[in-house]
């Protein structure tokens, strides 16, 4: 998955694009607004982040193999 990562309400700074595998989808939380839903994915070094799901698109999965 690759997107934008999302932004608390109120920071204008340019979100920095991300692109990892979708670890969870949401808070878990009910009657989150659709404007503001998010993903988290975690990215090649391990870590996580958090993406704002309307910027976010597929991308072509890794290669895996090894040589």
């Amino acid at each position: 998955m690759r997107g934008p990562e999302a932004l608390p309400p109120g920071d204008y700074r340019t979100p920095t694009v991300y692109e990892g595998e979708v670890v969870q989808i949401g808070s878990g939380w009910n009657g989150v607004d659709a404007a503001h839903a998010y993903l988290w994915i975690r990215l090649t070094d391990r870590t996580e982040r958090r993406l704002a799901i309307r910027g976010c698109a597929l991308a072509p999965p890794a290669d895996r193999s090894t040589p």
